[in-house]
């Protein structure tokens, strides 16, 4: 009797949409070049990927949005400023850690520009994910703006350029260290305090560390470790967050959803939200509902 294996699915250009992204109308093939804005309605990622293989090359520019992304046997904690490169061949599984994600999702076959598979991130045994400081995001930014046109204008030779300073620039940058990476249980603790606060934001850190069973100091440093922020950053960006829904979808005034958000001095919310948007919470008001 033949015993049968478990395969890992191949995807191709006729179903990736269907695997990878909430389902839409729209139905084209991979082809030889495609770029696409994550935030985009029709490019909405899945929440969870089981394991697959890709049969075309893929580049991701993350620009908001937090997920563990397996490569191979590497995982990693993908956040802003991560520069993320798959293979063809290459076995990933995703799984989304918030609903809204921004970027790009460039994905091209082999023959778009020669030597692809000598780049070290495209090896299978080398570092697939670049973090990038803030100068460099703003540069990568603007490549992959380029591109976005290039491709709407339908400008291969242009597209293929641009391409390969994207390259040549990540090559530059890359090291064999593994950057953003992290021990599986490292990752996972982290995912599951970022999964707490979004449920519930409203509690002490000791509180989630005794959800989480360790203490906060181990919490402290682990999530530190992983995404680069402290938890209670964490904690704060997912109170803006709330706030700013409360501003843009209710009629509460500000000192109600100062009240709501349990802050007891409306002038240090209106300096707190400030702090992390830029804006007042009256003007973010204005700005939002004057769109």
């Amino acid at each position: 009797m033949k015993s049968v294996k478990h395969k890992i699915p191949v995807i191709n250009g006729r179903n990736f949409r269907d695997k990878y992204f909430y389902p839409v109308d729209t139905r084209t093939d991979t082809g030889k070049f495609e770029i696409h804005r994550r935030e985009d309605e029709g490019y909405r990622c899945q929440p969870m990927i089981t394991a697959n293989r890709l049969d075309f090359y893929m580049v991701v520019l993350v620009t908001g949005g937090e997920g563990i992304k397996t490569f191979g046997t590497k995982q990693y904690y993908i956040r802003k400023g991560m520069l993320c490169f798959i293979s063809p061949g290459m076995v990933t599984n995703w799984e989304s850690v918030v609903d809204e994600h921004q970027g790009y999702i460039m994905t091209f076959d082999a023959h778009i520009l020669p030597h692809l598979h000598t780049y070290p991130f495209f090896q299978l045994d080398g570092c697939p994910v670049i973090q990038l400081n803030a100068e460099q995001q703003a540069d990568f930014h603007h490549y992959f703006q380029e591109i976005e046109k290039e491709y709407k204008a339908g400008q291969l030779e242009l597209i293929k350029a641009f391409l390969t300073v994207v390259f040549l620039k990540a090559q530059q940058l890359y090291t064999a260290t593994e950057q953003g990476a992290g021990s599986n249980a490292a990752i996972r603790l982290t995912a599951a305090f970022t999964a707490l606060i979004d449920k519930d934001f409203e509690q002490k850190l000791a509180t989630y560390a005794g959800l989480l069973n360790v203490t906060q100091n181990h919490l402290n440093d682990t999530v530190k470790a992983v995404t680069g922020k402290t938890p209670g950053t964490h904690i704060h960006e997912r109170m803006v967050k709330e706030a700013a829904q409360l501003l843009v979808h209710t009629e509460l005034t500000i000192a109600e959803i100062c009240y709501r958000l349990n802050f007891s001095d409306q002038s240090y919310f209106i300096r707190f939200f400030k702090k992390y948007t830029g804006f007042t919470p009256g003007q973010y008001r204005s700005n939002t509902k004057g769109l």
